[in-house]
């Protein structure tokens, strides 16, 4: 199984939550950045899809479920850090699991999160 696939989609209430381990997160992260003009990557519920263009990021849910990302690099920077932040954060006992908050104007709010449930982020990868 792909790291990529060690991270899960969740819909709560508007908000989507992307939750992983710090691995998976990391390999998500990684791919996407080096992802062509557009680039799909499988996760254990569903996928993400993102399209490099021009203009501000766009976040979506699509059937299946796809997270769908969309918008310039340096609009699409913002998913991209907080990936990466997470996936560096360490957990503290007895406080909210690692997340990051990205909210586009005009568009869905992504939360991403460490997923301290995943047997790997016990483990630390």
């Amino acid at each position: 199984m792909d790291d990529q696939q060690y991270c899960r989609l969740r819909v709560i209430g508007e908000n989507l939550d992307l939750a992983g381990s710090p691995a998976g997160l990391r390999a998500l992260a990684s791919t996407l950045r080096e992802g062509g003009a557009a680039v799909t990557v499988p996760m254990r519920n569903g996928s993400v899809r993102q399209e490099r263009g021009d203009g501000a990021l766009v976040i979506e849910l699509r059937p299946a479920p796809t997270l769908y990302l969309r918008g310039s690099d340096s609009a699409l920077e913002e998913v991209w850090a907080a990936l990466e932040a997470v996936a560096g954060a360490i957990p503290e006992e007895g406080a909210a699991a690692p997340h990051r908050h990205v909210e586009p104007a005009g568009s869905r709010g992504l939360v991403v999160t460490l997923d301290s449930a995943d047997p790997l982020a016990e483990l630390g990868l």
